[in-house]
């Protein structure tokens, strides 16, 4: 900037000057010393700050002397534990990301080399933790729509006196796809580094996997296989809690399955 600019985005007088004695526009301060009384080719400080685009920066005016390789070597541990991916996180985690990091640049700058890793450590435990709770977030926003659809759906068939048991099913399966989504919260282990599409198409699959489980089940009543007693007191009733099971549990209709195969085998066994 030339000293015949004025900086109109500064928020005071005191970032004005910083900027312009540094030669930075910032976002946000992390930390600043200097001698505003030296000048040009005489100027001595350093600034640690984070600018618009996230991007943690630092510039240093002072001689270092024998401690300037050391403080490279600090520097450098510290950029590299920031080159990892953010920009799909929302702006206040990045922002408190990168500021975290900031404290191991004051250290750096202030050669205090020996509380660095741990800042490190801290800082990527800290991004590792968002990054899963941001994940959660995608997986339970992405199929919240459809469960509220289903419930709206079954909710209004009801209200219709339109109690066709499949369509039951059908809706009864995405809630407990859903629910199951939704019980497995704590445990879903996905970085967050895929995106928004990639958690949609996940979620959806798990649900359009929980609409299929629950025909099968239904199909497995029809052929009396499973509730038989329920479905012939109440076929609804019997519709809705295999599909609502099937499509919430993992091995609800593989032991299904592996029941008919088994029992199949064993009338080949008997017939030989």
């Amino acid at each position: 900037m030339s000293k015949n600019q004025v900086d109109k985005t500064a928020k005071d007088e005191d970032q004005r000057l910083y900027r312009d004695y540094f030669n930075i526009t910032d976002m946000y301060l992390i930390q600043y010393s200097y001698d505003p009384d030296k000048k040009g080719d005489d100027k001595n400080g350093y600034i640690i700050f984070i600018d618009y685009e996230y991007d943690l920066d630092y510039v240093d005016l002072r001689d270092n002397g024998d401690k300037a390789s050391e403080i490279s070597g600090a520097i450098a541990k510290l950029q590299l534990a920031e080159a990892v991916p953010t920009k799909h996180l929302p702006k206040d985690i990045q922002l408190e990301f990168k500021r975290s990091l900031g404290i191991g640049y004051i250290h750096a700058l202030n050669c205090q080399f020996e509380d660095i890793p741990e800042i490190i450590d801290n800082a990527q435990k800290y991004l590792k933790e968002r990054n899963r709770e941001f994940s959660r977030w995608l997986f339970l926003g992405s199929g919240f729509p459809a469960a509220i659809i289903a419930f709206l759906a079954g909710f209004f068939m009801y209200i219709s006196d339109y109690f066709n048991p499949w369509f039951f099913g059908v809706v009864f399966g995405i809630l407990g796809a859903f629910v199951s989504i939704w019980a497995r919260y704590g445990k879903i282990k996905n970085s967050g580094f895929g995106g928004f599409w990639l958690h949609l198409l996940e979620c959806y699959s798990r649900i359009v996997i929980g609409v299929i489980f629950s025909f099968i089940a239904m199909v497995a009543i029809r052929c009396h296989l499973i509730l038989p007693s329920i479905a012939q007191n109440d076929e609804l009733l019997a519709f809705i809690l295999a599909s609502f099971i099937a499509s919430f549990s993992e091995r609800f209709i593989p032991s299904i399955l592996e029941q008919i195969t088994k029992d199949n085998e064993n009338n080949i066994g008997s017939e030989a």
